[in-house]
């Protein structure tokens, strides 16, 4: 799975129910198993969203291959708009955030290394 940040701030709007419903609004019905929410969705086979906190959620998708472009554009936009919903973040910022991420957990790690 995927973390993905959510903007300060906009993480209380997702309890209650509320990623639920930002997942039923784009992908349709929705299966809750505690913070765990699953769907699908025409070119999307599998999404899975968890839930972890106000500033972070999980994401999984699986495609499939054999889908139509119609399908596979759809899904894609469908996943875009609920990823820029939930979190609050263009794709071009979670591609930012997720790259600056890497790095310092990267940096952090080769620290730990040197220290052995």
């Amino acid at each position: 799975m995927n973390s993905f940040e959510i903007k300060r701030g906009h993480g209380k709007s997702l309890e209650n129910g509320g990623l639920k419903s930002l997942m039923e609004d784009e992908f349709g019905e929705i299966n809750v198993d505690g913070n765990l929410f699953s769907g699908s969705f025409k070119g999307i086979t599998t999404i899975k969203v968890e839930f972890m906190s106000i500033t972070e959620i999980q994401v999984e998708t699986e495609t499939e291959p054999g889908a139509s472009p119609e399908d596979t554009l759809a899904a894609h936009q469908a996943y875009n708009r609920f990823m820029e919903n939930a979190t609050s973040f263009t794709s071009k910022e979670r591609t930012k955030r997720a790259k600056a991420k890497a790095k310092r957990e990267a940096k952090a790690a080769a620290e730990k290394e040197l220290q052995s």
